[in-house]
């Protein structure tokens, strides 16, 4: 099926994506959001169904998260929106179109959805221990992986940096763009879970259903007590790493 509306959900590592994504598709009104774009996602398409060339490959994607109804959801990983869109401008006719238009032209009335997640500290241990495990959602039925992870303040720091960077590049592409997405903080989101989606429902335009049931939430939180410990560790050494930076920069 081919979408009559379109909708990219933008993020970075960790800020609550899969958790919105799922509620998105629970309301089985919104497309099926996932992480089609990847590099990774890309090469295992490909690869799969022996394709030979990046439209076919979205074809397929174009088919499998697009509901009923005909609105199609897709996420974007911000470091992977460079990628996504040289793929695309593989496709004949877009080699040569600016962004917004390109995206526009692939894309039926697109519209932007922007997760982001107020605790950058909290938002970088959660990415720090993802690495480790390789666990990067759970479902309520799993346990959490036991595999051991250690804490390390400069990665987590590294990280914390990165998401702040990310965030400001995407701010700049929307800035620059004209465009004005709906914004999403997952702290709020948590709290206000199904309000918010009738909010983004609304946003694109998809008329509710009369007593509108939402799906079982099957993701659950993955922080856990380690992970506030490391936060208390965190700020217990942020001072001192500060300082020593400091002094590095005077020698």
């Amino acid at each position: 099926m081919h979408p009559r509306i379109s909708y990219l959900v933008y993020a970075t590592p960790r800020c609550g994506s899969y958790l919105l994504c799922e509620a998105l598709i629970n309301t089985r009104l919104a497309g099926r959001p996932a992480e089609y774009f990847g590099q990774p996602q890309t090469e295992t398409m490909l690869k799969r169904w022996s394709l030979t060339g990046y439209e076919q490959c979205l074809a397929i994607i174009l088919k499998e998260g697009t509901t009923p109804n005909g609105v199609f959801g897709g996420k974007i990983i911000w470091p992977s929106f460079e990628d996504f869109i040289n793929h695309l401008r593989e496709i004949p006719g877009c080699a040569t179109l600016p962004v917004p238009e390109l995206l526009s032209a692939i894309f039926p009335h697109l519209r932007h959805i922007w997760i982001s997640r107020r605790d950058k500290v909290r938002q970088a241990i959660s990415h720090w221990k993802a690495i480790q495990t390789d666990v990067w959602m759970t479902a309520r039925s799993q346990h959490f992986s036991e595999k051991e992870v250690i804490f390390n303040y400069n990665v987590i720091e590294r990280l914390r940096r990165s998401i702040e960077y990310d965030e400001q590049e995407m701010q700049q592409y929307f800035t620059s763009s004209g465009i004005q997405p709906f914004k999403v903080v997952y702290e709020d989101f948590v709290q206000n879970y199904q309000e918010t989606l009738q909010q983004i429902l609304d946003y694109l335009h998809i008329p509710l259903l009369k007593n509108l049931a939402f799906a079982e939430q099957r993701l659950k939180k993955q922080a856990d007590e380690q992970s506030e410990m490391w936060v208390q560790r965190y700020y217990e050494l942020k001072p001192q790493k500060c300082e020593d930076s400091a002094k590095k920069l005077l020698l």
